[in-house]
């Protein structure tokens, strides 16, 4: 049974799976907690909790791409791939990838996700193999991709919930729906610029990891302030008031305080805490599997982002339990698989 479960879990990288699901969860969690006040309504928190369902989908089929393509280049240079190895055949690969999207939208189709949701999750998909096809030739261009792979993931969980957002939730809602959902969307942007630097500069620091040999410069710590962006934002007052007319600077005024944001600070700065921490024995020479040790950790600083928004709270703002728990699993299933298969490799 291992030999036939193993290469699967190598394939779909399993210790990355539990950082998979809250980014659109959590740009869904940013809106639904905004309209909702004392009371999230259930639509819009099932609304958030399909999309974050479909972006695991998505990315389990990018997966299934990456091997596909990765193929012949995995074969030549000796990588301990199982397609390349010839553990899994190129037909279940194929198999699989076809399912893991027609799986996403399947998903879209059972929630009744709005169009904005629909067009987030073609540019997830659109991203997704476009990376998969670009990184080798142009991997400047293919660290941006996997970026916003993950930053369109945010902004797809705002889209869902935006989608059944009633328009009699929101006082400032004047006649064109189109301006609402725009509106909600757009107020989750510096989530969504943080998400896709911050995962551009892990993708930089795992390409080539397999020829890893170092030392790595000071330089290496710069990346931590990506993380940081969406506070930056939120302190400088722009994560909700870019303009008076796509986002009504009272949206959040009078439900949140000055310390409303206080776990998505405090989940960003641990993010940047976890990129420098991750980085830092790369100060020395070291090989493939200290790189790919980093890279690990380093992917794990999206779920304390994620974690911030997730578990979000504030004077009339209370934390949804599906968020909370939510992010719960993700930490418990990651520290889970790790103890449950050590040697599957998820950068």
């Amino acid at each position: 049974m291992g030999r036939v479960i193993k290469p699967w879990l190598q394939l779909f990288r399993v210790p990355n799976l539990p950082t998979a699901v809250g980014d659109a969860v959590a740009g869904g969690a940013a809106v639904a907690l905004c309209v909702g006040g004392n009371g999230v309504p259930g639509p819009l928190v099932a609304a958030a909790l399909a999309a974050g369902a479909a972006e695991l989908l998505l990315y389990l089929g990018g997966l299934a791409d990456n091997d596909l393509v990765d193929e012949e280049a995995d074969r030549a240079a000796g990588k301990d791939r199982p397609l390349a190895a010839g553990q899994l055949p190129r037909r279940a690969v194929r198999s699989a990838r076809a399912a893991c999207f027609a799986a996403a939208a399947a998903v879209g189709l059972a929630f009744r996700l709005g169009a904005g949701w629909w067009v987030c999750a073609a540019g997830v998909a659109a991203a997704i193999l476009a990376y998969d096809r670009v990184k080798e030739r142009l991997p400047r261009l293919g660290f941006l991709l996997m970026g916003l792979c993950r930053g369109l993931a945010v902004v797809s969980g705002a889209a869902a919930v935006a989608g059944v957002v009633p328009p009699e939730a929101v006082e400032w809602y004047d006649a064109a729906a189109s301006t609402l959902d725009v509106a909600w969307i757009a107020s989750v942007a510096p989530m969504a610029v943080g998400w896709t630097l911050y995962t551009a500069a892990v993708t930089k620091l795992g390409a080539g990891e397999e020829r890893a040999a170092g030392p790595m410069g000071q330089r290496r710590y710069a990346p931590a302030l990506l993380a940081l962006v969406p506070v930056a934002f939120w302190c400088l007052g722009l994560a909700f008031s870019v303009t008076d007319s796509l986002l009504h600077p009272g949206c959040l005024q009078g439900r949140v305080p000055s310390f409303g944001p206080l776990l998505p600070i405090l989940g960003c700065l641990l993010a940047a805490a976890t990129w420098c921490s991750a980085v830092w024995p790369l100060g020395e020479p070291h090989g493939p599997r200290e790189r790919g040790r980093a890279v690990g950790r380093a992917i794990g600083g999206l779920l304390w982002m994620q974690t911030g928004f997730l578990c979000f709270w504030g004077h009339g703002v209370p934390p949804v339990p599906a968020f909370v728990g939510l992010s719960a699993a993700c930490w418990i299933a990651r520290l889970a698989i790790r103890r449950a298969w050590p040697v599957i490799t998820g950068s």
